[in-house]
């Protein structure tokens, strides 16, 4: 575990981690981050959200510099929405993909997310809660324009949860990861891209070794960065596997958790009521 005092870039989830409950970030989480710019910390948002959705909610809750969205397929500047490294699928692929995902299961609803946006088919929001903004298209690959690039796949089911999706609907031959991000629905990625992988990148770009780092979040698709990070974190609402991997765990993100990270990190050896693991 890296002392607080030695980490130079926080990397940190949205849903469930950063943003509270309403889907907004509290007035001592604005704070914090107005702090970290004043000590020239770099926060990253690093999201499963969609490229637009994510640079959305960086830009209206003081997040700048890079943000990380589609589980680490796309990286982009907040402030000129420029994607600077994009890691997707192979257009050719991706047609068979979702063919191969419906012949394994019947009743699976699909959806895309591209540099272009989120695809949904019918009846997908209709089975996930207050579910991202998206299209709503017939068929998940014929909605796609030839020059847009497919970042990760969706799947929902009626009857199945979503972590229980992956073993039905993929194959380790496949050259697939799976993750989630809600209780609702699987996420499917290249087999190279995850939320740690993208960790790595930001380090190399903000000049930052990666023991100098620390990550933040609540679900399993953010595991890969905490085992990644030098200081691995979890907000106190987190699924158990994530609170397991955190060095340390910081209240709920309707607590405002985040913040306490970051004071943390601009203030070390302060005293602060942290739960070492």
């Amino acid at each position: 575990m890296t002392a607080p005092d030695r980490v130079r870039l926080i990397c940190t989830d949205f849903d469930g981690t950063l943003l509270n409950t309403a889907g907004t970030v509290g007035p001592v989480t604005r704070s914090a981050l107005a702090v970290a710019a004043d000590h020239g910390l770099p926060v990253a948002g690093v999201t499963g959200r969609p490229l637009r959705d994510a640079l959305a909610v960086a830009r209206d809750h003081g997040l700048g510099g890079l943000v990380v969205c589609s589980n680490g397929a796309v990286t982009a500047e907040v402030d000129s929405g420029r994607v600077v490294m994009c890691r997707g699928f192979a257009g050719p692929e991706v047609g068979p993909v979702l063919g191969r995902l419906r012949a394994r299961l019947p009743g699976v609803v699909l959806g895309v997310d591209s540099l272009r946006g989120l695809f949904l088919e019918p009846d997908f929001a209709a089975l996930v809660p207050d579910c991202w903004p998206h299209q709503q298209v017939p068929d998940a690959f014929a909605s796609l324009a030839r020059d847009d690039q497919v970042v990760k796949i969706l799947a929902v089911h009626p009857t199945v949860p979503g972590p229980a999706l992956a073993e039905p609907l993929t194959r380790p031959e496949d050259g697939l990861k799976t993750t989630c991000s809600t209780p609702y629905f699987l996420e499917i990625s290249p087999r190279d891209v995850d939320k740690g992988v993208s960790l790595r990148w930001l380090a190399r770009y903000y000049g930052t070794r990666i023991t100098a780092t620390a990550a933040i979040g609540d679900m399993p698709n953010d595991l890969p960065m905490l085992h990644t990070a030098g200081l691995a974190a979890a907000v106190a609402n987190a699924h158990r596997d994530v609170r397991r991997a955190a060095d340390l765990i910081v209240p709920s993100n309707d607590e405002e958790g985040v913040a306490d990270l970051i004071m943390m990190v601009c203030h070390a050896g302060q005293e602060a009521p942290y739960a070492d693991r």
